[in-house]
């Protein structure tokens, strides 16, 4: 019988682990089973075939070597045994689900702007006492939240309270309200096994996001909703909540204009509106008693001049009232932000027409002709030129009339060129003493911008030229002033025909030929010596203006001329005697000052003793301008004055009616040349330069008629039945077309975006697909940017531009930051194969962050979104953390306990593998 034991032991073992085997897996995933108040469940049973390796160690056992008792080997079996199984159970995954009642609750705690300080300190009281009374199992957690939430960690020891709360940095981050944020980032905080509790602490003024939805959605995730509305009462307040403008305003019709105010007491106040950037003529200042609550103030306005209009209102607390006087005493108001709302109508009319005209009391021929084409004419002189285009928006046309280009800045050259390409006006620039080449417009944004160049073929009678270009290099005109002098130098050079003769003299306390008197052929000798000049030294103008006479007095040139520059003052002796001696000999000078130093009534008296003209600017940039108007002036090399009847070299629509072939004399124009194609030219001269050229840019046209509009070179013209309807057709032809369908366009706000719809319906109710739409926005630049403390000037503009995608059949839709707080004005271009079907339009306002309009609590909003989770308003801190009848099923994982008991037995089987514990010396093994 002994010698079957083995085998006897093997088949034993091999039965045991194949029932092991098949129990194991013949068992399903997920089993579980009850254990006293408690279910155990084995997530991943399949492990635990590995429990067959027990048997074998048994076996396995019989041939150790180990020189142990037998008790102790069998032991040493059992306990790796055990072990296996241990590990068997452990990656089975076992787990233990019972019912608890361990309570977590998160404060989230409104830190906005709207929020007052004693808000604040309650709210800390608040969430000190919930701690004080939470249970040792129980888990308190804080957020504070305004436009973003932030975790805020709480004190480690209970007994140690929380100090107090602070606010959300500066800038745009407290200027709102998103308890949806706040809510949502509550999620992520509740420990497992824990029953879920919020208490919201807030006004209720929610600014972004919709509370009433995340609360549905909290109480599907089991998340009870408490709250406690702050009560100590909004802060006195006084704001203009909304500028209300009729949706249809018709030119010179009285309209009202309604303004919705709020003030949380009575209090005085002065109401100040605006259009455009003056105030509103027929209303336009109203003291009034703001009463508590929501209320209206009617005043009334009128549009004269059809466009884009922009009003705002301001509104003053305390405004026409004594101070201290007990009224004023109320005139308390915390954000001064929400007393201001601007908004911006598009008035329809008539076209119109901006005339600006640089002759003086010349204006009203062209005026008087447009407006009987039934055209609103707006005439001004140079000085009323708009410097934005978006003041230009309003016309359809824009007429420049004989203006020199140093009365017209880079920013209105800007503008104009920026209202042609981009919003598609029409503008014609038109002739004179001062148009063209004789207004020094060479190499300036205009000449890009225009069909024609202003230089021209030189004519047989036209005199030639002797400058002598007499430039201060003292060291007041270190830098940026002597690097424009000599830019100006070399433009005047550019400008010379090989007929004439240039010198350049550079001076301080002494003069220097920087270019001796030469033709003006040597352009690039001439040009690369001006480069040379550097500023250093002091000021004499005498030795200067000596030396340009020796260098004139010997040149065969039929007009001998000066152009002095200076910045500074100098010894005025002998100045005068040499003028007056340059003067008598034919030479005539003309001086520009630079700089508020200079010696205005020496620099006046030379150019009056000279012939000449005397120019001051405090703009160096204005320099290059001032040079070659004067060089044009006194050479005339661009004025062609004698008769001629202009010849159509290719017909216009616009010329249809007009008997153009019977057209009276033109007196004088102003030489120029054509560009290339694209460029047309429509009428020429009998020399073939051109009188009237036309091209598009961008969206407009711009044209150019190099005679003028008025008594002197078109003289007979005004006195031509057709003069009228000539120009009139011209406009009409060229202004801004409005002759696309408007589609409906819509502009909201949401969250930190606006989002652009347009649908897009055709006149046979069928839907325009497929368009190649692009939305434009003019807004805020800069100034009053949402998220900026600094408040900058409010009138600066942007514009921009984004496509509009199609999202569905004939609509189109677009988004865009909302950066700025302002009035915004969108316009859309809807083009197929790259020709205009379509238009829109639409307003928005955004005065100021919404965190201040809402200043009210909201206290309803509040309670709705407790009841919808089962919550309270104003809980005690103990019931926080009363689970009453509630539950939740804790689950803790059992899998580590096991790890931890095996081991402990692999410890004890190292242990029994190293120590006899039978033997009776119990000496260690060796």
């Amino acid at each position: 019988m002994r010698r079957h034991l083995p085998a006897l032991a093997l088949a034993v073992t091999v039965a045991a682990a194949l029932a092991w085997a098949v129990w194991a897996y013949a068992v399903q995933p997920g089993v579980a089973f009850r254990w006293g108040e408690s279910d155990i469940e084995l997530l991943h049973p399949e492990w635990l075939h590995l429990v067959v390796l027990a048997p074998l160690l048994g076996f396995v056992a019989r041939f150790s070597l180990a020189d142990l008792p037998r008790p102790q080997r069998w032991l040493g079996v059992l306990v790796r045994g055990l072990l296996v199984a241990a590990l068997a159970v452990a990656l089975a995954r076992p787990a233990r689900t019972t019912d608890a009642t361990h309570i977590s609750t998160v404060f989230l705690v409104d830190v906005s702007e709207s929020v007052t300080d004693a808000s604040l300190e309650a709210a800390t009281e608040a969430v000190n006492q919930a701690r004080s009374a939470r249970r040792d199992d129980d888990d308190v957690q804080l957020v504070t939240f305004a436009r973003e939430a932030r975790s805020v960690p709480l004190p480690a020891d209970v007994n140690e309270p929380l100090e107090g709360l602070e606010r959300h940095g500066g800038g745009d981050e407290g200027r709102g309200s998103n308890l949806q944020l706040a809510l949502q980032h509550a999620y992520g905080l509740f420990p497992p096994g824990h029953l879920r509790r919020v208490v919201i602490l807030s006004d209720g003024g929610q600014t972004e996001g919709d509370l009433l939805a995340e609360a549905s959605r909290a109480a599907e995730f089991g998340v009870r909703v408490d709250v406690r509305p702050y009560r100590e009462g909004a802060p006195a307040e006084v704001a203009v909540r909304e500028l209300v403008l009729p949706d249809r305003i018709k030119v010179g019709e009285p309209f009202p204009v309604r303004v919705r105010l709020f003030a949380s007491n009575p209090t005085p106040a002065r109401l100040r509106l605006y259009q455009g950037e003056t105030l509103n003529g027929l209303d336009g200042l109203r003291d009034l008693e703001v009463p508590a609550g929501e209320s209206e103030v009617e005043l009334r306005s009128v549009v004269h001049v059809a466009g884009p209009v922009t009003y705002r209102v301001e509104l003053e607390p305390g405004g026409g009232v004594d101070q201290e006087s007990p009224e004023a005493d109320g005139a308390v108001d915390r954000f001064a932000e929400n007393n201001r709302f601007e908004t911006s109508v598009v008035v329809p009319g008539k076209p119109s027409v901006l005339y600006v005209e640089g002759a003086e009391g010349r204006a009203r021929y062209l005026a008087q002709a447009l407006g009987a084409a039934d055209f609103d004419v707006d005439v001004r002189s140079a000085r009323g030129i708009p410097t934005s285009a978006r003041e230009l928006e309003r016309f359809d046309f824009f007429v420049l009339s004989d203006v020199a280009a140093d009365q017209v800045s880079l920013g209105q050259q800007d503008a104009i060129e920026r209202y042609v390409r981009d919003m598609g006006g029409g503008f014609l620039m038109a002739g004179g003493e001062r148009g063209f080449g004789l207004g020094g417009w060479q190499g300036t944004r205009m000449e890009r911008m225009l069909p024609v160049r202003m230089d021209s073929e030189r004519r047989r009678d036209q005199p030639s030229l002797g400058l002598a270009l007499v430039i201060d290099r003292s060291g007041s005109m270190n830098g940026q002033k002597i690097e424009l002098a000599k830019e100006a130098a070399k433009a005047t050079a550019e400008l010379l025909s090989s007929d004439d003769y240039i010198s350049v003299i550079g001076f301080d306390s002494q003069p220097e030929r920087v270019v001796r008197m030469q033709s003006a052929r040597n352009r690039l000798r001439i040009l690369r010596d001006i480069g040379r000049m550097a500023a250093r030294g002091g000021t004499a103008i005498f030795p200067a203006l000596d030396m340009a006479y020796q260098d004139l007095s010997v040149t065969r040139a039929r007009i001998k001329h000066v152009i002095l520059l200076t910045d500074g003052q100098a010894p005025e002796r002998g100045i005068t005697e040499l003028v007056q001696v340059m003067r008598a000999e034919g030479i005539t000078v003309s001086t520009v000052g630079l700089g508020a130093d200079v010696n205005r009534a020496l620099l006046q008296s030379i150019a009056n003793l000279g012939g000449g003209r005397s120019y001051l600017t405090n703009d160096p940039h204005n320099v290059p301008r001032i040079f070659m108007r004067e060089t044009t002036t006194v050479a005339r090399s661009s004025a062609v004055e004698e008769y001629f009847t202009p010849r159509v070299v290719e017909r216009a629509d616009f010329l249809r009616g007009v008997p153009i072939d019977n057209a009276p004399y033109l007196h004088g124009y102003v030489a120029t040349r054509a560009k290339p194609s694209p460029a047309q030219v429509i009428l020429q001269s009998d020399l073939g330069e051109p009188i009237l050229a036309r091209w598009r840019v961008g969206l407009g046209w711009s044209m150019a008629w190099t005679s003028d509009v008025k008594n002197r070179w078109a003289t007979e013209w005004l006195r031509w039945p057709a003069y009228s309807r000539f120009f009139a057709q011209l406009v009409r032809e060229h202004m801004r077309q409005r002759r696309t369908q408007r589609l409906d366009m819509t502009a909201q706000k949401v969250g930190d975006e606006v989002q652009v719809v347009v649908d897009a319906i055709g006149g046979d109710d069928a839907f325009m697909n497929d368009l190649d739409s692009t939305l434009r926005i003019e807004g805020p630049m800069g100034a009053r940017r949402a998220g900026d403390d600094e408040e900058d000037d409010p009138q600066l503009r942007r514009t921009r531009e984004l496509p509009l995608r199609q999202t569905a059949p004939g609509r189109y839709e677009a988004r865009f930051p909302l950066d700025a707080y302002g009035s915004f004005v969108l316009t859309a271009t809807h083009r197929r194969e790259g020709r205009a079907v379509a238009e829109s339009a639409a307003q928005l306002a955004n005065p100021y962050p919404a965190e201040y309009a809402t200043l009210e609590p909201d206290v309803a909003l509040l309670e709705r979104a407790a009841e919808a989770t089962g919550g309270s308003t104003d809980p005690e801190p103990s019931a926080l953390f009363d689970p009453g009848d509630e539950t939740i099923r804790a689950h803790e994982d059992l899998w580590p306990w096991l790890i931890y008991l095996a081991l402990g037995l692999f410890l004890l089987d190292l242990l029994l593998r190293r120590v006899r514990l039978f033997d009776r010396d119990f000496r260690r093994t060796r």
